[in-house]
């Protein structure tokens, strides 16, 4: 299990780092924009005849793109290590399974739980957008959908390895698994009433918003990816090395 770890969470921050050049590409100008915006938003609550004070940036846009492709790599390793506790439960609850096919599984159930579902409650916004003021109840609110999406997940692995140690028949598998697919929409219908949303309204155009929101989300998509894909990689070779 601790190779498993080790390799999920390297490919992970290979993928982030490969993800950050996607964001350098399609991300930043859509953030750019919205600082832009943001300028013209607090110059026009300025009082008449007033100027804003224009503040050199902390770093240079070099060291912020820079910046950007850590933090996809960060996030790659933090997404890899739950990556192979995902692949770990898979491989527990079916374990006759194709260790490959399961790579890719966990690759989707990651980017469901952890990224698609986490979007559709709580739309990624441009930095910066929000009060300061809420910031932390903000994150712990991130924070809480996060794990319950997480446990969610865990929760139908978890009954798929208890249904096929005890269920004898294959109506009857059937039957419980159509039961946990129930009991899995209705918790998340119950997360997502239970969890508040964004409290701070987002005062960026809709297309903007949108624009932003959907290409992290793809962004996202490719870290999922392209970690699953790397790791089904390795997998093949670990197989082909076992057989020579």
């Amino acid at each position: 299990m601790q190779r498993t770890i080790i390799r999920a969470v390297l490919v992970g921050i290979v993928a982030g780092l490969i993800v950050g050049v996607y964001h350098n590409i399609f991300t930043v100008p859509i953030i750019e924009q919205a600082i832009v915006l943001e300028e013209e938003r607090a110059a026009a609550a300025l009082p008449a005849g007033a100027q804003a004070e224009e503040e050199p940036p902390l770093v240079s846009l070099g060291m912020q793109r820079v910046g950007m492709a850590l933090g996809t790599a960060i996030l790659g390793g933090v997404f890899g290590l739950l990556f192979a506790g995902a692949y770990g439960m898979l491989r527990w609850s079916l374990p006759n399974s194709n260790a490959i096919a399961m790579a890719v599984v966990a690759g989707l159930i990651g980017f469901w739980a952890l990224s698609f579902l986490v979007s559709v409650k709580f739309p990624f916004v441009p930095p910066g957008v929000g009060s300061e003021d809420t910031l932390l109840s903000r994150q712990a609110l991130h924070l809480l959908f996060y794990i319950m999406s997480a446990l969610g997940v865990a929760g139908v692995i978890m009954a798929l390895n208890e249904i096929n140690n005890s269920a004898q028949s294959q109506a009857a598998r059937q039957g419980f698994y159509a039961l946990t697919g129930l009991v899995y929409a209705a918790f998340l219908v119950l997360i997502f009433w239970l969890v508040p949303g964004n409290p701070d309204p987002v005062p960026v155009p809709p297309a903007l918003f949108l624009d932003f929101n959907n290409v992290t989300l793809i962004g996202h998509l490719l870290t999922w990816l392209l970690m699953a894909a790397s790791f089904a990689y390795l997998l093949k070779k670990d197989q082909i090395s076992s057989q020579t």
